[in-house]
């Protein structure tokens, strides 16, 4: 057993410092570019402006409307199934959010605490693997934003295209991933469900 699991403060200090370290990363991209903005005056770089191939702007366009088509799809089916409905009567809502944070973590690491709840325990994993519909939605936008690249097809749509898609890939991964450590946990523990 390592010494960040016997220790959970540790844990949520090293957790902590990666948050700050990505935020103050982000700052400075931020504070960067509007020095560079600055800097130019205001010139046309061309930065905004993209002049694609026409191949590429149709592929983009395709793009674009297939990913337009997931997520009405997604929205359609999520309506017409009651999926998006499904949360309203959790006890979870009443809550706070440091206490849904320590559940989620337990679940997610198969590791419940002696004094927690195990019915918040179960219903934290079930909404893990219920939410799993999310990530069809999510790959409609993904979809999406890289088919605005293609239209776009100039430096700043990249860049913004590409952020988007590495947001989207990130929070699928993650919906994906904690759908089945849910399922594991009501696996590893169906003595929780008689309770």
């Amino acid at each position: 057993m390592d010494a960040a699991a016997t220790n959970p403060d540790r844990t949520e200090r090293g957790q902590h410092r990666l948050r700050l370290i990505v935020l103050l990363v982000l700052l400075a991209a931020v504070v960067g570019a509007i020095a560079v903005g600055v800097a130019m005056g205001g010139q046309n770089t061309g930065f905004f402006d993209g002049d694609p191939p026409r191949w590429v702007s149709r592929l983009g366009l395709v793009l674009v409307l297939a990913g337009v088509v997931i997520e009405v799809a997604a929205a359609v089916w999520i309506v017409g199934t009651g999926r998006y409905r499904s949360g309203r009567q959790s006890p979870l809502l009443g809550l706070g959010w440091s206490h849904r944070r320590r559940l989620d973590r337990q679940v997610r690491r198969d590791a419940p605490e002696v004094d927690e709840d195990r019915a918040l325990l179960v219903e934290t994993a079930e909404q893990f693997v219920k939410q799993r519909y999310l990530a069809v939605l999510c790959s409609g936008l993904l979809m999406t934003s890289v088919g605005q690249v293609f239209v776009g097809y100039a430096p700043f749509h990249a860049v913004t295209g590409g952020l988007l898609l590495a947001f989207w890939v990130v929070l699928i991964v993650s919906i994906l991933r904690n759908a089945r450590r849910g399922e594991a946990f009501l696996g590893n523990h169906p003595d929780f469900r008689d309770r």
